[in-house]
């Protein structure tokens, strides 16, 4: 049962990450305003028209669409390993943009958005990974 529930969390968060980077990314690739307050901290287009916006000349809107849809994809097949991975894989960008905000000194407020779906994901799947453990090492025992 709660198994169903966690699946069920995971897909809802993928959708709303995958939501927010495809809002940037056309956003961007229209070349239309993001709909943001551009305060002194809170500036999205500082953070998002900064030179930390792309890695390797691919604007990371297009990396957090892949990942979502790499969640999504896993999630279906049930694939706990690789979901724990991936979304460590996440989370280490997560900590490179928490990085590129502080140099920047503003903040993204639909960049924070990713970033807490994809703390959740990441989350959740070390919450499986534990009880799938925890179920392994009951199992041995009794045996």
């Amino acid at each position: 049962m709660i198994s169903k529930r966690l699946d069920t969390a995971r897909i809802i968060l993928a959708v709303m990450g995958l939501i927010i980077s495809i809002y940037l990314a056309a956003s961007a690739d229209l070349n239309l305003p993001v709909t943001c307050p551009n305060g002194q901290v809170i500036n999205c287009g500082k953070v998002l028209n900064s030179l930390y916006a792309q890695s390797f000349g691919i604007p990371n809107t297009y990396y957090g669409i892949l990942f979502f849809l790499l969640v999504l994809a896993l999630a279906y097949i049930k694939k706990q390993e690789l979901l724990a991975l991936l979304s460590a894989i996440g989370m280490g960008f997560v900590f490179y943009f928490l990085y590129a905000e502080y140099q920047l000194g503003a903040i993204c407020i639909y960049c924070t958005g990713v970033h807490i779906v994809t703390l959740a994901i990441f989350a959740i799947s070390v919450f499986e990974i534990s009880r799938s453990t925890d179920a392994n090492a009951t199992t041995q025992t009794k045996t």
